[in-house]
């Protein structure tokens, strides 16, 4: 049962992942720099996943602001999916199931990757918030606020979950907040010096 759980935990942490890839593409393709906005790469062991394959040559005549919704676009998706179906989680009865399991991984998931972005990324500047910052820095405050309410959601929901997965979700989003805090950093930087 572990390791049917662990797998269905990926499967959730890499539909999560996608889903924000996914909505960079959207935005790339709606200013005409992608084709499919689903075609988005995102490696089994999920470092380094990006919205690519984009048009970089009509990319560089984007401006801030919409190099702004790009980046952001994956953080509303996390947000949009996570904030609500946390919510509904929260006020329903739960019932133990590897379904549900998929679900409630699904939703913290969610809010784990918005959290990262809007608070690490945010303090040590780095990924989809550079954008932010070259678009309108003071932005950075309100998302970091936004970020913080996404914080206690998640701590509300780890609270709030079966016992048997609570161990399981607190080590897993610790693991993941290192992961995503450390990798976008080191990530940004290894760009940046390219």
């Amino acid at each position: 049962m572990l390791i049917l759980n662990v797998l269905v935990g990926y499967g959730a942490l890499y539909t999560v992942i996608w889903l924000h890839e996914v909505g960079h593409g959207l935005m790339y393709s709606k200013y005409d720099c992608k084709g499919n906005p689903f075609n988005v790469n995102v490696p089994f062991y999920l470092f380094f996943s990006t919205p690519q394959p984009v048009n970089i040559e009509r990319a560089q005549f984007l401006t801030s602001k919409q190099f702004f919704h790009i980046g952001m676009a994956g953080i509303v998706v996390n947000l949009i999916l996570g904030v609500p179906l946390a919510l509904l989680l929260l006020k329903i009865e739960l019932q133990v199931s590897l379904f549900l399991f998929f679900i409630y991984s699904f939703t913290l998931f969610h809010l784990v990757e918005a959290a990262t972005y809007l608070t690490i990324s945010n303090l040590f500047l780095s990924s989809d918030m550079v954008t932010v910052e070259q678009y309108k820095p003071k932005l950075r405050i309100p998302l970091f606020i936004i970020g913080l309410g996404i914080i206690a959601l998640i701590i509300m929901m780890i609270i709030e979950s079966p016992n048997e997965w609570r161990i399981a979700y607190i080590v897993s989003i610790f693991i993941m907040v290192l992961c995503m805090g450390l990798g976008r950093f080191f990530f940004t930087r290894k760009f940046k010096s390219i």
